[in-house]
């Protein structure tokens, strides 16, 4: 007896096609999984070059930064400067992740390098009519409080009359001098800081001296007086800040914006 193998074409055919379709299935699934990782580099590699693009529009290199010595505001010990205002910009800067150099120096060349183009800004600085002609105020980075200071013996009325017949003075190149000599007060002596004002004040070389609260006080600690020495009253108070060049806002124009976000960011 013979056995015939009987073949079905229908069996084969049908089998073949599984196999294909699973081959085509994993070309097609390896085909999505390639795609999928190029499209993810192809947008890392967006992110990257979006984040150069930024850093390049938004900032120099290197911000370079004018301050001066003004404790509490900012000081300069042991090498190392600090103070609340100092360390508000610098916790801004940090958060924008933005190069920066700062230089301690006279509150006059602080200005007048920012009017020059050497520095980009400079801090921390009111608002003044002077500063406006060519650098911007950012966002308040503290409130200063200015104050009145009589000297010992001196009577604490200042009217129209004690405006010509007493000695003012302030912080020579700051803008309290300026508003002493441009409004009609007698003023006299250049003092080049708070300690000089404050030792002419205690030695009646001026009657009345003009300066911010915390100064003062700063300085009258560390001259161990009392701080009720001096007979004072409140002035102004004024928000302060820092003062960056036109001429930078100009190449950089979205850096103030920023900045000032950053500096909401790093609340004292």
């Amino acid at each position: 007896m013979m056995f015939r193998s009987v073949h079905s074409p229908h069996l084969v055919t049908t089998s073949t096609l599984v196999q294909e379709a699973a081959v085509s299935c994993g070309v097609s699934l390896f085909r999505k999984i390639t795609k999928l990782i190029s499209s993810l580099f192809i947008l890392l590699g967006a992110l990257f070059s979006f984040e150069a693009w930024a850093q390049v529009w938004i900032g120099a290199d290197r911000l370079r930064l004018a301050t001066y010595k003004w404790a509490p505001y900012q000081t300069h010990q042991n090498q190392n400067m600090n103070g609340f205002a100092l360390n508000r910009v610098q916790c801004a800067l940090g958060q924008m992740g933005q190069p920066y150099q700062l230089t301690m120096t006279q509150w006059s060349d602080a200005q007048l390098h920012v009017h020059s183009g050497q520095q980009h800004g400079f801090f921390v600085s009111p608002k003044t009519k002077e500063h406006d002609s060519y650098a911007t105020l950012s966002a308040p980075i503290t409130q200063g409080k200015l104050r009145w200071y009589v000297g010992p013996g001196v009577e604490p009325k200042l009217d129209d009359l004690s405006k010509l017949n007493l000695k003012f003075s302030a912080e020579f190149g700051s803008s309290t001098w300026f508003w002493l000599k441009s409004n009609g007060y007698h003023v006299v002596k250049q003092p080049r800081d708070a300690e000089v004002l404050l030792t002419l004040l205690k030695q009646r070389e001026i009657d009345v001296a003009l300066e911010d609260e915390l100064v003062f006080y700063t300085e009258i600690s560390q001259a161990s007086l009392p701080s009720n020495y001096f007979y004072s009253r409140v002035f102004e108070t004024k928000l302060m800040g820092v003062y960056l060049s036109n001429c930078f806002l100009d190449k950089y124009s979205d850096f103030l914006t920023v900045f000032n976000t950053a500096l909401a960011k790093c609340e004292g």
